[in-house]
């Protein structure tokens, strides 16, 4: 299940850490829902960030669980696709809710585990981690530096499907 998302992240981006794993834990168990609590400020954030990024090649979307992936904004950039229309599937497949939960969010966090991780790297992260309830986390610092992510969250098969159909050319996925 989860454990394939893992692994081909760990191989798509190589400097991914422990906190980088959760945060991939988190997205795929919650989704997005936890992003939408002041919607004009959601929108203001995402021009901003739209605005600011390079438009690069790439992979467009890289699922990181069956019906949830990561829509990468530089790419989406890149091929002149309208940002209110992946603004709106975020919107859209976050104000859905997510099918998944705390439960599910443990069992990918015991997946994430099994990970090639530096000696003591992942007990250190997640034993901070454990004293409070499952949260949204920031990417690593040396993450944020060598992969810049840029992305929405976009979850539900009803919203990933449309992805492929708003591009003219072929659509490169990650899963």
């Amino acid at each position: 299940m989860i454990k394939s998302y893992l692994n081909e992240q760990m191989k798509l981006h190589p400097s991914m850490q422990p906190q980088d794993a959760v945060k991939l834990c988190f997205q795929a168990a919650f989704g997005a829902e936890h992003l939408l609590t002041d919607l004009a400020k959601v929108k203001l954030y995402f021009d901003n960030e739209f605005a600011a990024v390079d438009a690069r090649d790439g992979i467009l979307a890289e699922f990181i669980a069956d019906d949830v992936c990561r829509v990468n904004l530089a790419v989406w950039k890149k091929m002149g696709l309208c940002k209110e229309e992946l603004f709106q599937l975020f919107v859209a497949s976050a104000s859905a809710g997510h099918k998944g939960g705390e439960e599910i969010f443990w069992q990918y966090m015991e997946e994430a585990e099994k990970l090639p991780w530096e000696d003591g790297a992942w007990e250190y992260f997640v034993g901070e981690y454990r004293k409070s309830p499952p949260r949204a986390v920031h990417h690593s610092a040396a993450y944020r530096e060598r992969e810049r992510p840029a992305y929405r969250i976009i979850s539900g098969h009803e919203y990933t499907a449309v992805i492929p159909r708003l591009t003219r050319n072929p659509v490169k996925f990650a899963e």
